[in-house]
């Protein structure tokens, strides 16, 4: 009797001890909107003394200021406008334009990153700051004349690169009706005939993966104002707005038409995800969480139609006789930032496309089982008889590419969702069409084609992302961001052309212009084993985010 007595108060133990571990890993992650739009911090956010803190990156991309690190005095100091703030590591004491503040949270430095406290710095330079508890979620509010124009991390407009009739390369972006020689520099990127017109593309991907955050307590209480008081608005989930609201102002515009993504109809036809929705056009951002297992959709500036009824928490469910999702949530995230989510709870993994079909008023989805294992073909290009590109030392584009996806490949070996393949793995040339042949016949699920690039004028430098069809764009911009990441290259951006090998793929399908072997400071890293093996890591980690694999 003694035992059970033992045995039992040994399973209580544990059970206690379990139990808030099992509550941490169910908070949410904090997420950063700045204007509606989702920012992608590096490292996660978090919540110190009742106080968000964030990357020092965030807060010079998102907010257009200039960043300065002093080592000697561990001295972070934020210029916009104007307004100079001054902040000390591990200081709870802040200098604005001189004047001194006590902040209720010091900067930090987590993870290699310098972390300041996010409302504080915020509200200097005049930017709004709201919480929203339900979601655990930070909204910043910009003026848009306050918005900084692209340039570098730092807010600085763009630096001008020469981008002259002069840049070879900015002829290659231009499509083109006549096919090159089979050994010219450009044989793995010849346009397929006939050519369409390219798509202009946004300057910068937007991130669209998840940060996983610490969590912290009080999460409500996470973002009082530090150094000035601020009247902090409600943020609950709304439903329809009150007749006369800003909500109801905001949905025409002068001419009539809707500002807003009216959100029609959710449904689930068999294996097709269909969002209905009317007036303003606009670009969703989905994630596929883990534990629990469900999909979420973002829709900024939008608004639910009345049909969708909402119950008295502000959420609307729709449930689902599916082998994988149990039911839809939706609801407006807040009144202030005007974004719709949409929930799909799952019961399983499964993999989550766009259809590649483009229908008027309407975002589809394929939903599928997730797959045990995925193909993913590597492509260096050029090889053999086609040297490729030739650097300013003289060195060929046949073996950088060739190395670099060489530890690519190595890298995806490790994975054990993946099985990789190469379209070749040596110095041997092999013709366009054997490219595409090999990744259609195997019925890969992604294609990545490596290249270097090059350019009439020394001075031209950056990483550029080619895609072909619309299924690769989500792919690209993915790429894209991380290679911006790991390389610290010139952005050349994401980019639509007819090139070959991208054009004949039946699958999401990318061309890496991985740095110009014509620019020196270019050409000095892409041969080094250092950046090979940062940059082979970041197109690992953008093929399994694509890929959904944790």
């Amino acid at each position: 009797m003694m035992r059970v007595i033992t045995a039992l108060i040994s399973m209580l133990l544990v059970s206690l001890l379990l139990f808030p571990m099992m509550a941490l890993a169910a908070v949410q992650p904090i997420q950063l909107f700045l204007n509606g739009k989702q920012l992608n911090a590096e490292v996660p956010p978090r919540i110190i003394k009742n106080n968000t803190v964030v990357p020092v990156r965030i807060i010079a991309e998102s907010l257009g200021s200039e960043v300065k690190w002093e080592e000697k005095s561990r001295k972070v100091t934020v210029d916009k406008s104007g307004v100079s703030i001054q902040l000390f590591i591990d200081k709870a004491e802040a200098l604005v334009n001189n004047k001194s503040f006590k902040l209720e949270t010091s900067p930090t430095i987590v993870e290699g990153s310098t972390m300041l406290p996010l409302r504080f710095v915020s509200e200097q330079f005049g930017v709004k700051v709201t919480w929203d508890d339900l979601t655990r979620s930070v909204f910043m509010f910009q003026n848009e004349e306050e918005q900084p124009s692209a340039g570098n991390a730092e807010g600085e407009a763009s630096t001008g690169k020469d981008n002259s009739s002069g840049d070879k390369q900015a002829e290659a972006d231009k499509p083109s009706d006549t096919k090159q020689p089979e050994d010219s520099k450009n044989d793995d990127k010849s346009p397929a005939k006939p050519t369409p017109t390219p798509t202009p593309i946004p300057s910068k991907p937007e991130g669209t993966g998840q940060d996983k955050g610490s969590t912290g307590t009080n999460a409500s209480e996470a973002d009082k104002p530090s150094g000035k008081p601020v009247d902090k608005p409600e943020d609950k989930p709304a439903g329809k707005p009150e007749s006369g609201s800003k909500d109801d102002q905001q949905t025409s515009g002068d001419n009539g038409k809707e500002t807003k993504t009216t959100v029609r109809s959710i449904s689930l036809e068999k294996d097709q995800f269909v969002i209905k929705t009317g007036g303003a056009v606009t670009k969703p951002s989905v994630k596929i969480e883990s534990n629990p297992d469900r999909i979420v959709i973002d829709i900024p500036n939008g608004q639910l139609d009345p049909s969708l009824k909402l119950n008295e928490k502000g959420e609307g469910d729709i449930k689902e006789n599916h082998d994988s999702v149990t039911q839809i949530r939706y609801l407006l995230f807040s009144k202030e930032s005007s974004i719709v989510r949409i929930i799909i709870d799952l019961n399983k993994k499964v993999d989550f496309r766009s259809s590649t079909a483009t229908v008027t008023s309407q975002l589809s989805w394929t939903l599928s089982a997730a797959k045990d294992r995925y193909k993913v073909v590597i492509d260096p290009g050029h090889g053999g008889k086609d040297t490729g590109a030739i650097s300013l030392t003289k060195r060929r584009e046949k073996d950088f590419v060739l190395s670099l996806g060489t530890k690519v490949y190595k890298l995806l070996e490790k994975e054990p969702r993946i099985q990789p393949y190469m379209t070749r793995d040596d110095d041997t040339f092999v013709e366009l069409d054997g490219r595409t042949e090999f990744a259609n016949d195997l019925k890969a699920d992604l294609f990545v084609s490596v290249h270097g690039n090059s350019a009439g004028k020394e001075s031209v430098e950056g990483i550029e992302t080619y895609y072909y069809t619309e299924q690769s764009l989500e792919f690209a911009k993915l790429m894209h961001e991380k290679l911006l990441k790991a390389t610290q290259f010139n952005d050349r951006k994401v980019k639509q052309n007819n090139f070959y090998v991208i054009k004949n793929t039946a699958m999401p399908s990318l061309l890496l212009e991985l740095g110009f072997l014509t620019n020196k400071s270019d050409e000095a890293a892409m041969y080094s084993e250092e950046f090979q093996d940062r940059v082979a890591a970041s197109i690992v980690a953008a093929i399994k985010q694509q890929l959904n694999i944790d």
